[in-house]
């Protein structure tokens, strides 16, 4: 191939990356239509005591083949996680080496994935596997799923290539061909692998004949050398993940592993919650919600000094009762609230700091797809884990509420003084929330009482906000176009991830690592309340450096088995979890609300947003301790239900 042909190859990308924007449209449109047809079975249920015969299992299908169809345009748009500390000082030659490798081993992890899910669809196919009441045949379905999730493979290639095409730019091949090495060597491990033939590869057969804890410790520490080097996480883990099973067990167990672990989570009922609380916050965003909010907690705290900081707080929480998404909810209140702080003189400090503090609440607030990811990791319930954290996250609220008094009583100067409430303004603010109080009200009240289950409360929550940015006017084409785009990002990218992590989670219970690390622990001699002190000191260091999603996949299938041994209840622990997780959000130097809130206003610098989140990391501090102290703080709601 010579370099002309590589450019024209490169001039394809944006006619790609809008052909499966399209496809991936589509099938979130088609998500929509399954939310609506979840509610109509809800409807009939309540008035006429009947459902729609078989409804759900043909809907899981869909859901599945909607979900997948997402997958390509997360690899066009090149949504993965991955750590970049190592390739961004790196010097140039290494730093494309290591992008080529990286963009090829993703490659690799799809096309495994795809491969084995299509073999998943072959034997369903040979054994004429039908679903239970409808008798449908579900062959094809998978069969559509895997063929979308092996359209990445060629999607992914593109990025490969123009990775390579950098480094065929850079110069005269004495230069670029030692660059290729990384990559070749890449190449022939996959190779030796697909052959079955580990025991060419120096050092690998002698995993087979080691003690389960040594040759997981080797994994793991392999898995940490290929995220440092930047490739995405979900092909580090799920490419060691299989290549652990493959050494230890042989390559075709392996690949059942990935293809059986692919096909279970992209027709799960449990994660089916998540693509549909997506589009709730989507379309409460798009819907005003947000901006209703934050008038009413604006208009009601306007006695107290800093009043808009304290709303921004009080907004984040209502929000993120509807966005489930810290981020989301960072991005949408510094859009609204940074300018509006600015133009009344406050501190840019307090105000970067009390938009990357509220933020955060969108993880904790139910429903929160930090608490769903933890739930499909956990095997654990959704509906207790959203009551599990009511409790934490009005704690939460109220520690930042006094963070930002407790500072304006120190330095008064960094922010206005408050004025008199204004009842009419009020009462027209209030009256604008009474759609935020509903929505939130009938989905975890639905939960709480058990009217709903948790993908139908799901599914009530998305045709909710779809209504209301409906009525309201406020669904023109951009804006569902924009809705498409935020939920088909998401999607891609958390699906890709859970893809690796359950590959990886596989390899870990099956070299017994939480036993060998509870057996560990118990013959050091620690008590319950220091193993607990530890991890969630593993949990505040990971989160300087690590995103919430990636510390979650890696630790949760460790950690967990640990702590129920020690007698915790798995609840209470899913949202310590989640409040660890939470901090990792604005624990400096890399706290993603941060790197959010820099994004949106080139004008804050990072010091200054470092300075500002401090007293709220703090407080965050002291609600871990009472959390850690009182458990009842999360289990008596879900006792309760």
């Amino acid at each position: 191939m010579t370099v002309t042909d590589i450019y024209r190859l490169q001039r394809v990308f944006p006619t790609i990356e809008q052909a499966t924007r399209i496809l991936a449209s589509a099938g979130v449109l088609v998500i929509i239509g399954i939310a609506f047809l979840t509610l109509l079975d809800v409807g009939l249920r309540a008035v006429f005591s009947t459902t729609i015969r078989g409804l759900n299992e043909i809907l899981i299908l869909v859901l599945g083949v909607s979900i997948a169809a997402c997958l390509p345009s997360g690899c066009a748009r090149a949504v993965h996680l991955a750590v970049d500390m190592l390739t961004s000082v790196l010097p140039g030659p290494a730093s494309r080496a290591l992008r080529l490798s990286a963009a090829l081993l993703l490659m690799l992890f799809l096309a495994l994935a795809g491969g084995e899910l299509f073999r998943v669809a072959v034997t369903y196919d040979l054994r004429n596997q039908a679903s239970i009441i409808l008798g449908v045949q579900v062959a094809p379905f998978y069969y559509t799923m895997a063929g979308l999730l092996l359209l990445c493979v060629p999607v992914q290639a593109l990025h490969v290539i123009d990775a390579g095409a950098a480094i065929v730019r850079s110069g005269a091949a004495a230069r670029w061909v030692p660059e290729l090495i990384p990559a070749l060597i890449v190449l022939a491990v996959a190779l030796a692998v697909w052959l079955d033939a580990t025991n060419l590869l120096p050092g690998v057969s002698t995993l087979r004949g080691m003690q389960a804890g040594v040759a997981a410790l080797i994994f793991f520490g392999l898995m940490w050398v290929l995220m440092l080097l930047a490739v995405p996480l979900a092909a580090a883990m799920g490419l060691v993940g299989f290549f652990g099973v493959a050494v230890l067990v042989g390559v075709g167990p392996a690949g059942t592993v990935v293809g059986s672990e692919t096909a279970k989570f992209l027709t799960s009922e449990t994660l089916a919650v998540l693509p549909l609380f997506l589009l709730m916050g989507s379309f409460a965003s798009v819907a005003g919600l947000s901006s209703d909010i934050y008038r009413f907690a604006f208009q009601l705290l306007k006695p107290l000094r800093g009043s808009l900081a304290h709303a921004t707080i009080a907004g984040c929480a209502g929000f993120g009762a509807l966005t489930g998404s810290s981020l989301a909810t960072a991005a949408t209140f510094g859009k609204v609230a940074l300018p509006e702080m600015r133009a009344r003189n406050y501190s840019p400090a307090l105000a970067a700091g009390s938009v990357a503090a509220g933020g955060t609440l969108g993880s904790l607030v139910p429903p929160s797809t930090a608490l769903i990811l933890f739930a499909l990791l956990s095997e654990q319930s959704i509906g207790q884990l959203f009551m599990a954290a009511i409790g934490p996250a009005i704690l939460a609220i109220a520690l930042y509420l006094f963070a930002i008094w407790a500072l304006l009583r120190l330095r008064p100067e960094i922010a206005p003084a408050g004025t008199r409430i204004d009842p009419p303004a009020l009462f027209a603010a209030a009256r604008s929330c009474i759609g935020a109080v509903v929505l939130f009200g009938t989905v975890i009240g639905g939960i709480y009482s058990g009217i709903f289950t948790d993908t139908e409360a799901a599914s009530v929550g998305a045709v909710g906000a779809f209504l209301f940015a409906f009525f309201r006017g406020r669904l023109t084409g951009d804006s569902l176009w924009r809705v498409l785009a935020e939920t088909t990002t998401t999607i891609a990218l958390i699906y890709t991830l859970i893809f690796g992590a359950v590959t990886f989670s596989f390899l870990i219970a099956f070299t017994q690592v939480p036993a060998l690390l509870s057996a560990w622990i118990v013959d050091l001699g620690a008590g319950p309340i220091v193993v607990v002190l530890l991890l969630v000191l593993v949990y505040l260091i990971l989160g300087m450096v690590m995103d919430s999603y990636a510390m979650m996949v890696i630790t949760v299938p460790i950690f967990l088995p640990l702590i129920i041994q020690m007698g915790f209840d798995p609840i209470w622990w899913g949202v310590v979890t989640v409040v660890c997780v939470e901090m990792g959000m604005i624990t400096p130097p890399f706290g993603m609300n941060i790197f959010m809130l820099n994004s949106i206003d080139k004008n804050l610098r990072l010091p200054t947003i470092y300075r500002g989140v401090m007293p709220f990391v703090l407080v965050d501090l002291v609600k871990l301790g009472i959390l850690i102290a009182l458990p009842a703080l999360a289990l008596w709601l879900p006792a309760r239900m």
